[in-house]
Formats: C-alpha cells, sequence, structure tokens
C-alpha cells in the first residue's frame, strides 16, 4: 500500500484502490495499515502529501494554488488550513521565510516488521 501510495500521490487515493494494491477486504487493508503504520491510511497520506508540498514551496516559488492543486487538495484554503495544522504556520509564511519545520518521513512496513522480529516477540 505505501508503494502504491507513494506512486500515486498526487491523483485521488480511495481506500478500494489501497485494498486492491493490498490484496485484502478495505476493512481488513485499513486495519493492518494502522496496526502496522500507526496511522490511518489517509492520515498518512495527507501527511506525506503535505511534507512533499512543504518541500516544493522551500525548493520553489510556486503559486500556493498550484501546489494545493498537485497535491490534490479541492481548495487553497482547505490546503491552507492542512498546512497549518500541520506545521503550524499558513503556506505562504513558509514559503517566504521557510523555517525549520518537522516533516513527516514515513518508514517502511518493512522495516517495521524487521525491527519487531529482531527486537522482541512478534
Amino acid at each position: 500500500m505505501q508503494d502504491y501510495i507513494e506512486g500515486h500521490i498526487s491523483e485521488p487515493i480511495t481506500l478500494s484502490q489501497l485494498a486492491r494494491a493490498a490484496g485484502y477486504s478495505q476493512w481488513h487493508s485499513e486495519k493492518l495499515f494502522k496496526d502496522i503504520i500507526g496511522k490511518a491510511p489517509f492520515d498518512y497520506i495527507r501527511a506525506l502529501r503535505l511534507s512533499k508540498a512543504a518541500i516544493v514551496l522551500r525548493d520553489g516559488k510556486p503559486k500556493i494554488i498550484d501546489v494545493a492543486f498537485d497535491f490534490v487538495f479541492d481548495s487553497h484554503e482547505g490546503f491552507t488550513k492542512a498546512f497549518t495544522r500541520q506545521f503550524g504556520l499558513p503556506p505562504k509564511r513558509y514559503a517566504k521565510e521557510t523555517p525549520p519545520i518537522r516533516l513527516f518521513l514515513p518508514y517502511r512496513a518493512n522495516d517495521y516488521r524487521h525491527t519487531k522480529l529482531i527486537g522482541e516477540e512478534l
């Protein structure tokens, strides 16, 4: 599911698509994802999109609305609200000042399983 999300991050993603990628039912896919990753799939997707958007804002000079649409937000306002909630400042201010922020850097599910196998009993 992480590979699917990464490959389709700039497109709308549904739970049905994630379940198909995982080969499980929607309910089971969502439960597994949350158990292993620690976030619900759509919380994970939103955090990843916002972090990638922050990198675009930091490294270039795009319009906020273009970044919002590139990362599948329906409006400038929705993107600004989500960005502010995630990072504590609006995207326009971040693009101007680029203060340090805590980006969401997900770990791979395989890393989790490896850690669990080595560090403790499953």
